[in-house]
């Protein structure tokens, strides 16, 4: 029997002991999940606070290219099999879990005020995690997608209807042969065509084997077309704020492909990744963006959705061109059924209680309240042969296991604090806390051959220069990773409002935006979740509102000092910023009403006090970044260099590298894989190699 030590029970390490387990997996490996505090989830983990409201660390919404991720939930539902394990929970199955959102936006601030920039993305190819497998990121692939999205917006252009049909729609689309709108006029049919033969003429410039001047004669060919179609799309544009965004989002699209051909892109055997030491910015001014392209919206919000500034300072932005591209070119080319999906709970509620669910039932065993202080090696240093751990509170006697969850309207929950009923002394102060100066008084060591035999390290980055000194001291490799690999504090607000959105008179109801101006720059509403939380009966709010964006500046790394200026920028915004979003709650002064917010009765005199914030400073809550020049230290799930330990999060190089919940997925399989000295990709879905994003 091996035993596997999972050290952090965020979304990494729990995906990756599901892969170990379960019964389809022999029975030869023990798993043991070992947690720091009474809640799993890492930077998903969400709890519920006075009158059952989600708390949560973040705004948290899944991409519809998450493909490995909804399909573990799937998974997860499926074998929970709540209509028959637990028939009154509320959220059944995955079907009830997950619903799509349709309507995202960007704020266009180019004009005297913002603008909200609504799109409506249909619901194209199904849904996401229940299909086929899909081909990983190929640069042949994107600039053949771009070339097909440019015919459609092409053909879409008509000066007049066509036997009494309006104008063709511009389809985003998931599916690589997008719906091409109704019948095309002769010119536009050439149009279509020349794109087809232009992507042929890719595959045949791939494949060339000539001269590199003929190469190069076929290139510029290709070049001149792409621009020729660029200029034939602007000459057809008006002048109007549309206009100016359609000809912003064709430029990108013309610049993506333009750079793609004369770097080489879809020839080069690292692929997108080629370019990750160029910032994306750069690399577009590089290859003939016209800087309105640059800082458009669309390129703002993608800088914000990855809270892509450097140090949380939003004046240094930065994000590796190749990781930008594979970004843009999933987010909103390959998405499934909708390009955002929403939980109908708490992330808490909807991933991890049901991950922990399974897995206990699985035999896989948690250990809640285990801080990891330190990671032992031989003398030698070739593997792991002892952990430490700070125990941070201790079971009674006729408790075997902690009991995270409670129940909250109908759903298992995590609560806001652990239950001090099942504690020997009750509720630990330190309970998460990353750190302690003083030392743990009640230390835990576990050792190799008799504890464990692996280890998987799924514990963040951020954590590793204080659990892991002697990895660091013995790898150049380790030390380079923990100095290049950068992560940022980040801030999050959510509001509970009396009135509700229309009431508010927000016109974009259920809505996301991305692209405002600090001090928050992204928005969701998330009024769906009222009757998931617990409120007594005539006190629910009307609506409910999360906002969220980097936090930077001098003082954050002070978690008290951080609270208070996350606070100070929720006041900020309410004075200054709110009355854009509810014009029907400004007050004659120009802020707004305070005496809208929903009070939980418990805050005092100030509504605001009954809100909720985060600053997430802690060095395993901070967002992993994707700067330009730092991808090629991120180490692979077996490349630890360390016999026994393997790696798992959206920090090490796992062929996706972003920070979310699908990249953090996909390296728990390649971690789970590399336990079993299996291919790191076997189980994936999408070609995923490390060292090819």
């Amino acid at each position: 029997m091996k035993r596997v030590a999972v050290i952090g029970g965020g979304m990494a390490g729990l995906t990756a002991a599901w892969q170990l387990t379960g019964p389809k997996c022999r029975d030869d490996i023990e798993v043991t999940v070992y947690q720091r505090g009474w809640r799993l989830g890492g930077k998903g983990a969400s709890s519920r606070g006075r009158h059952g409201r989600i708390q949560e660390h973040g705004l948290h919404v899944w991409l519809g290219y998450y493909e490995n991720a909804f399909r573990l939930m799937r998974r997860v539902y499926r074998e929970l099999d709540r209509p028959t394990t637990d028939p009154s929970c509320v959220i059944p199955g995955f079907d009830q879990a997950f619903a799509p959102m349709h309507r995202v936006g960007i704020a266009d601030t180019a004009e005297s005020d913002w603008a909200d920039w609504i799109a409506g993305f249909s619901p194209i190819g199904g849904s996401p995690g229940a299909g086929a497998d899909r081909q990983g990121p190929s640069a042949l692939r994107f600039i053949r997608r771009v070339l097909t999205l440019l015919a459609d917006f092409a053909a879409s252009l008509n000066d007049e209807d066509i036997d009494g049909m309006p104008p063709g729609p511009v389809v985003l689309s998931g599916s690589p042969d997008p719906p091409a709108g109704p019948p095309a006029r002769p010119d536009r049919l050439i149009r279509l065509a020349e794109i087809g033969s232009m992507i042929a003429g890719l595959e045949v410039l791939r494949t060339f084997d000539g001269t590199a001047r003929r190469s190069g004669l076929a290139s510029a060919y290709l070049l001149d077309r792409i621009d020729a179609i660029r200029t034939d799309i602007f000459d057809r544009l008006g002048r109007d704020a549309d206009s100016r965004r359609s000809r912003d989002f064709v430029d990108l699209l013309v610049t993506c492909v333009r750079g793609a051909i004369r770097d080489g892109l879809f020839m080069n055997p690292a692929g997108l990744a080629a370019v990750n030491d160029v910032e994306m910015r750069e690399w577009l001014r590089s290859h003939g963006a016209a800087e309105q392209t640059c800082r458009q919206p669309l390129i703002k919000a993608m800088y914000d959705l990855g809270f892509a500034y450097r140090d949380g300072d939003f004046d240094r932005p930065g994000i590796a061109a190749g990781q930008g591209l594979l970004l843009t070119w999933k987010m909103f080319l390959e998405y499934r059924g909708a390009l955002f999906w929403q939980m109908q709970a708490g992330m808490g509620d909807i991933v991890f209680a049901p991950l922990y669910q399974t897995l206990k039932a699985r035999g896989v065993r948690f250990e809640f309240f285990h801080r990891l202080d330190q990671v032992h090696l031989s003398a030698d240093g070739a593997r792991v042969t002892a952990l430490t751990f700070g125990r941070q509170a201790t079971m009674r006697a006729t408790h075997e296991e902690y009991r995270p969850l409670v129940r909250v309207a109908g759903l298992p929950c995590f609560p806001a604090e652990p239950d001090a009923d099942q504690l020997v002394g009750g509720v630990p102060a330190d309970s998460e806390s990353h750190w302690s100066d003083r030392g743990t008084e009640r230390p835990r060591r576990l050792t190799a051959g008799t504890d464990f035999d692996e280890v998987v390290l799924a514990v963040s980055i951020g954590m590793i220069p204080h659990t892991c000194p002697e990895l660091l001291a013995r790898s150049a490799r380790w030390r380079a990773m923990v100095e290049h690999v950068a992560t940022v504090p980040t801030q999050a607000l959510q509001l509970w409002l009396t009135p509700t959105e229309d009431e508010l008179g927000w016109p974009h109801v259920g809505s996301a935006v991305s692209g405002y101006p600090p001090p928050f720059d992204t928005y969701a509403s998330m009024s769906h979740l009222i009757p998931r939380e617990g409120w007594p009966d005539g006190q629910r709010p009307g609506s409910i509102a999360y906002f969220c964006s980097v936090l930077g500046g001098p003082g954050t790394d002070d978690p008290d000092l951080a609270r208070k200026i996350v606070k100070a920028n929720a006041v900020e915004f309410l004075d200054k910023r709110a009355g854009h979003f509810w014009p029907g709650a400004r007050h004659p002064d120009g802020g707004f009403r305070r005496d809208l917010l929903h009070t939980d009765r418990a805050g005092g005199s100030d509504p605001l006090e009954s809100q909720y914030w985060s600053a997430n400073v802690d060095p395993s809550d901070r967002y992993v970044q994707c700067l330009p020049g730092t991808l090629a230290y991120r180490l692979r799930a077996d490349g630890s260099g360390f016999g026994n330990l393997f790696l798992a999060g959206d920090w090490i190089d796992n062929g996706h590298n972003a920070g979310c919940i699908e990249a953090a997925v996909i390296s728990g399989i390649q971690a789970a894989n590399a336990v079993r000295a299996r291919p790191l990709t076997k189980g994936m879905l999408g070609d995923y190699r490390p060292g090819t994003a």
